[in-house]
């Protein structure tokens, strides 16, 4: 069935996480050598979390088998856990810029999961992949990148296989320790500062899912970020 828009209740909760600019421009350029560093950084801090989120994924997702994707530059920590933990995963991590996609390969090659793990380019307004071809996307630090509009968490829902879940948003996810939490917000928040972080309200994400037509297909999650579970579910009769 196609996601048809309706329109849902609001909040003017604001959730301290990364959103678009106004101008859908970001400040930071992947190209350049400076913010590719940042971005590094950022992977590298949050390499002890990503455990967490990994667990918080398959929590939600109930099955050890399919096919993922993982979209955008801060892929790669949650897909290495899940590589190395779910042998019946098959992994593959797109991303839109050269440069993130190179340093992705070898982040990929150093944990020695080239051959499970496949690394892709990708736009992310017009993802590169068929319709219905994942069980699972993961999308995190998605508020950098997600429109006003709606258009990409619509292109997400077109890759999903029917039955399909997608994992979108941003947070430390609901199971991270506090003290881990605590020992690198002020390090990570001076990170993303700088990669231009943006507040964005429940409104706003509301928003979003009306506009892609998507508010009978996802649901917010807000223990540990603000996270979108997006359903795709099954025709009837299969």
């Amino acid at each position: 069935m196609e996601p048809k828009d309706r329109a849902g209740k609001s909040s003017d909760k604001p959730i301290d996480v990364i959103q678009l600019h106004k101008a859908k421009r970001l400040h930071f350029d992947f190209r350049l050598e400076a913010d590719l560093r940042i971005l590094k950084d950022v992977n590298g801090l949050w390499s002890r979390v990503y455990p967490y989120l990994a667990d918080q994924v398959m929590e939600y997702y109930g099955k050890s088998d399919g096919d993922v994707l993982e979209l955008g530059p801060f892929s790669g920590g949650i897909s290495i856990e899940l590589a190395r933990l779910y042998p019946g995963l098959n992994v593959t991590i797109a991303a839109q810029e050269k440069g993130v996609v190179d340093y992705l390969q070898k982040e990929i090659e150093g944990a020695r999961l080239n051959r499970k793990v496949e690394v892709r380019w990708s736009g992310l307004e017009r993802l590169g992949f068929a319709d219905g071809l994942f069980d699972l996307v993961i999308f995190r630090g998605a508020y950098f990148f997600l429109d006003e509009e709606g258009r990409m968490l619509r292109e997400i829902y077109r890759v999903l296989k029917e039955g399909g879940l997608a994992f979108v948003g941003g947070g430390y996810g609901k199971d991270t320790p506090q003290a881990l939490i605590d020992e690198i917000a002020d390090e990570s928040r001076d990170l993303n500062d700088r990669l231009g972080r943006r507040r964005v309200t429940v409104d706003e994400v509301k928003g979003m899912v009306n506009k892609a037509g998507l508010s009978d297909h996802a649901r917010m999650e807000n223990k540990g970020g603000l996270w979108l579970l997006i359903h795709k579910r099954k025709a009837r009769g299969q």
